[in-house]
């Protein structure tokens, strides 16, 4: 195991990484993302979770090369019945740190850094890569473990609803009916 590793797990779970005095080559860290860093965040996605992250540091003359590693799992809100559910995670990233005048992204992978730079926050790149692995649609596996009062509520206004939309006549939809009629004379 790299010495980095085990001065990390005996400090507190900060998000940084020295820049100034990092030696020139291959450094690794490793993170363990909780709940207490989803509530920091505000209007956090993520409610809850735990996210292993593995980072690679490779410092060169001009630049840092950061190789993020993410696995874990995190609760999330089912999109079909409201409630909470696990939704495992897995994501990989290669950011690039490069020296500049000022501070700005060049692009989505590029940071641009100063030389007066001692260190590099990397929280709001671990939320950011955390937040583009979750699904689109964040439901339950299986319709059967979402909670079944609610879907049974939901399939009852549908129908009901249905049953008003097909009863309600408006001058619209008797116009479509009248040029259908012409149509298909």
């Amino acid at each position: 195991m790299h010495p980095e590793l085990d001065k990390m797990k005996n400090e507190v779970n900060t998000f940084t990484i020295p820049l100034e005095g990092l030696p020139f080559g291959h450094t690794d860290y490793q993170y363990v993302i909780n709940d207490s860093f989803f509530e920091d965040k505000d209007y956090s996605e993520v409610k809850k979770g735990v996210v292993n992250l593995l980072l690679g540091v490779e410092k060169m003359e001009t630049m840092f090369i950061l190789t993020m590693k993410f696995e874990g799992k995190v609760v999330l809100q089912c999109d079909r019945c409201g409630d909470d559910y696990e939704q495992a995670i897995a994501n990989s990233a290669e950011i690039y740190l490069k020296y500049g005048a000022e501070k700005g992204d060049e692009d989505e992978d590029v940071i641009i850094i100063t030389k007066n730079d001692s260190e590099f926050d990397l929280s709001d790149l671990i939320y950011e890569y955390i937040i583009l692995s979750l699904p689109i649609h964040r439901t339950h596996d299986d319709e059967s473990l979402c909670n079944q009062e609610v879907l049974a509520k939901l399939h009852n206004f549908s129908q009901s609803e249905a049953t008003t939309e097909e009863e309600e006549e408006t001058p619209w939809k008797q116009m479509m009916k009248d040029l259908k009629s012409k149509i298909d004379k």
